[in-house]
């Protein structure tokens, strides 16, 4: 059973968990992707435009709270249909869910979120939002679009670049990689790796929502 610690961040009690996941896919930031931007399934990458940047996620850690209290960046790009998606300071809470197409932590993460989502889930008062991210042909489970159509993923998609800036400008921590955002636009805490849907709902009723 996963244990709760508790950690004061800006005055705000935040639940630090113990999160149950495998091998962690790290993220090389310097590594060069290959293959096109485009599939069958139209374009993959786009062209979003990203403001603010928050520190790396820190190394060999699950949880981390190093960013906390610093504005979340905007991001404002466009989903798998050419709609504008926009990740901004609305004053609203968000959890961003940074995930790749290769990553099998991903992979089993997507259906178990849209699971509980079908279910009834979510947590009043707290948006969530996805990015497709690390977009590389030549690695399985190509085209993203296609993956999370298979899942019928239903959270907002924002497509990342080829240079993977929101990611970069979120920290660019392993997947998936989830990003809290209390309703003033700073950020609550960030976890790498698999989320329970327990877990996922002990975080977001812990944001200040407004």
């Amino acid at each position: 059973m996963a244990t709760t610690k508790q950690s004061t961040t800006g005055g705000r009690r935040i639940p630090v968990l113990g999160l149950a996941f495998g091998a962690i896919a790290a993220l090389l930031i310097a590594a060069v992707l290959l293959g096109g931007n485009t599939s069958a399934d139209g374009p993959q990458f786009g062209n979003p435009t990203v403001e603010g940047q928050l520190p790396l996620f820190p190394p060999d850690v699950a949880v981390d709270t190093s960013a906390s209290g610093l504005e979340a960046p905007t991001i404002v790009g466009e989903d798998w249909d050419g709609n504008e998606v926009a990740i901004r300071d609305d004053g609203r809470a968000k959890a961003i869910v940074f995930l790749a197409h290769w990553c099998p932590h991903c992979q089993r993460e997507v259906p178990k979120v849209q699971a509980w989502l079908d279910g009834g889930g979510g947590v009043e008062g707290v948006d969530l939002y996805s990015v497709a991210t690390s977009i590389n042909s030549a690695r399985p489970n190509y085209p993203p679009s296609a993956w999370l159509e298979r899942e019928g993923w239903t959270v907002p998609v924002i497509r990342d670049d080829a240079d993977n800036s929101a990611l970069i400008a979120y920290g660019a921590g392993p997947f998936p990689y989830w990003v809290f955002v209390n309703a003033d636009g700073t950020v609550a805490l960030r976890t790498a790796g698999s989320l329970e849907i327990d877990q996922l709902v002990q975080i977001l009723s812990s944001l200040d929502r407004g």
